[in-house]
């Protein structure tokens, strides 16, 4: 199977729900239940639509650990859809020991224990159970390339649950790969251990053996940290999908418009003009949804009602079948129009093309420090811009620059009422002291610098400035300044995919794990063999434009196959959060370390 979660998802579907009805009677046509947890609610919500379960007959979804206020409905079937944990393990079995359903098709989204299918059978009274079937689906499908894991924070031991996650994508991708990791990372290569430990030991049941088979080199698993690229997070990104999380945000799928009552649902797979646009730049993208609306126009001027009375019966009928394709369009237009009008006003509001095109600037070392500095005061001291998006700006700046002699001078910028407000917090202004030494960005920056001098080779469409400015700018730069950046990762898969490109030493160093089954099918593994299948998994959270590199990469070199994902999708607003309580948990713990060393100092 390729690296394509809309595939899985679909196969997915298949099994629970299709493939069940072709296996019962086939003048089955009752109603079901579906049953699920909180985990598999997530799961189930951004993989498939109402009108995709009503179609298979699914009238009533509820949660198991609503049991108790379940109605008796004896003449409906129920599917049951979890996740193998303790607590929805104990309400099934709860649930079959009252069952409120003529019978029970049980489906896990990953691997259900010895003792926990004993728990079930001994729960099963009634002998309701017909089927039992392991799926492994504990992800969560954001693009047909991007994947995120769901894990709570209340988990005893999250590099378990983060290690059982991954095992069930790579079952689900029937891939058992080759682990690299930044060993530079203590948690990546935990983590690495983790995935080593329980890919081994699940080759004593057969369910890593022969995943390979239709490949003559095996995948790549590479497990990354984000510490290792801390700049493309706090970066205002361009492109459609990654515009929205940052202006608005996107929380499983699920957007929440100022302008809205509703919340609305973004899906690749259920949406034409997303998925066509998920990755246009903004001038191009509002160049496709003028077209989009004038497409619209087009079908519905042909059955205006003029137009409906010169035409006989079966003309009249075929366009009358289309008027709820009409009303479906018209409301995606509308959802559109309110989404890129609000991102339009944000983008307005907080001068986003001069903030913008600054980043760029610094993170792409495009000018001097001398000629960045005077532009970066500027903006301080405009007091539309925001505490946040300054913040940014000097957190680049410092992480490019080290100049801590200027520190001070954006720092009482910041602090002047009549510039900034509200003003920096004190966890923002020892972000901004720390940064540059926290994540030793220098390196960083000759990553970037290495990376825009090539970045026709990643990106085979230059697009000309002028598309994300309004016709009456009237800037005339050759290129697209404001996505020159190429995120790190960008640098750190060249040399999987083409082991050859290592003149440039990449930021995160690699280690290499090969699990057993790998190497009985495989023998002595080459590293320095180009992968064609690299599966790329971040700790600390993924973002949707190294979403956008990995779909150019793929795109540019037919012969390979990236999945991307994280354990969340950030923005710039989440990954600043992460960094200040990072901080904050740093201070805390220097002055524990202080306290007890004035007591050590005090009993002697």
């Amino acid at each position: 199977m390729t690296l394509n979660l809309a595939k899985v998802r679909d196969t997915y579907f298949d099994q629970l729900f299709f493939k069940n009805k072709k296996e019962g009677d086939a003048n089955d046509v009752s109603a079901k239940v579906l049953l699920l947890d909180r985990t598999t609610t997530s799961v189930v919500s951004m993989c498939y639509t109402q009108t995709q379960l009503l179609q298979q007959e699914i009238v009533l979804i509820e949660l198991l650990e609503n049991q108790d206020q379940l109605s008796y409905m004896k003449h409906m079937n129920c599917i049951v859809y979890i996740k193998p944990t303790v607590a929805s393990i104990s309400a099934l079995a709860k649930e079959l020991r009252n069952p409120h359903f003529k019978n029970y098709r049980l489906f896990f989204n990953n691997m259900a224990n010895k003792s926990q299918l004993e728990q079930i059978a001994e729960a099963d009274d009634y002998e309701s159970v017909q089927r039992v079937v392991e799926l492994f689906q504990d992800y969560l499908t954001i693009n047909d390339n991007l994947f995120t894991l769901d894990i709570p924070r209340d988990v005893a031991n999250p590099f378990i649950e983060e290690s059982n996650c991954l095992i069930s994508l790579l079952l689900s991708l029937k891939k058992c790969p080759i682990i690299k990791f930044d060993s530079n990372s203590l948690s990546a290569k935990k983590l690495s251990s983790e995935l080593l430990y329980a890919i081994n030991s699940n080759s004593n049941n057969n369910l890593f053996e022969d995943l390979n088979k239709k490949s003559d080199r095996p995948p790549v698993l590479l497990l990354l940290d984000r510490k290792c690229d801390p700049i493309t997070p706090l970066l205002m990104p361009w492109t459609y999908q990654s515009m929205i999380h940052e202006i608005i945000g996107i929380d499983k799928n699920i957007v929440q418009l100022k302008s809205a009552k509703e919340p609305i649902t973004l899906s690749d797979s259920h949406d034409v003009f997303f998925k066509e646009s998920i990755y246009l730049n903004y001038g191009d993208l509002t160049d496709k949804f003028q077209k989009y609306v004038e497409d619209y126009k087009k079908q519905t001027k042909s059955s205006s009602i003029e137009n409906l009375k010169t035409q006989n019966l079966v003309e009249l009928k075929n366009m009358l079948t289309k008027f709820p394709q009409f009303r479906k369009l018209s409301n995606n237009i509308l959802k559109h129009l309110n989404i890129i009008s609000e991102i339009d006003n944000h983008i307005s509001a907080q001068n986003m093309w001069e903030i913008g095109e600054l980043q760029q600037i610094i993170a792409s070392n495009l000018e001097s420090q001398a000629s960045i500095k005077p532009r970066l005061l500027s903006i301080l001291e405009t007091s539309s811009c925001s505490t946040t998006n300054k913040i940014k700006l000097v957190l680049l700046y410092m992480a490019r620059f080290h100049a801590y002699s200027d520190l001070e001078t954006f720092i009482s910028r910041l602090e002047n009422p009549g510039f900034t407000s509200p003003p920096p917090s004190a966890s923002q202004i020892s972000l901004m002291k720390s940064f540059g030494k926290r994540f030793n960005t220098g390196g960083l920056f000759e990553t970037s610098s290495h990376n825009t001098n090539n970045i026709s080779n990643l990106f085979n469409k230059k697009i000309s400035i002028n598309q994300l400015f309004n016709s009456s700018n009237n800037r005339t730069q050759p290129d697209n300044v404001f996505m020159q950046y190429i995120p790190v990762l960008n640098d750190i898969l060249s040399p999987i995919i083409r082991p050859s490109n290592q003149a440039h030493e990449t930021v995160a160093k690699l280690s290499t794990l090969v699990p057993d089954a790998v190497k009985n099918q495989y023998g002595n593994v080459n590293s320095n063999e180009p992968a064609q299948d690299i599966i790329v998994y971040i700790k600390g959270g993924v973002t949707y434009e190294e979403a956008r590199l990995v779909h150019e990469l793929s795109a540019s070199n037919p012969s390979i196959n990236v999945l991307l994902g994280g354990d969340k999708v950030l923005n710039s607003s989440s990954w600043l959060h992460d960094l200040y309580d990072a901080t904050n948990d740093e201070e805390a713990h220097l002055a524990e370390r202080a306290d007890r060393k004035a007591q050590l100092r005090e009993l002697l």
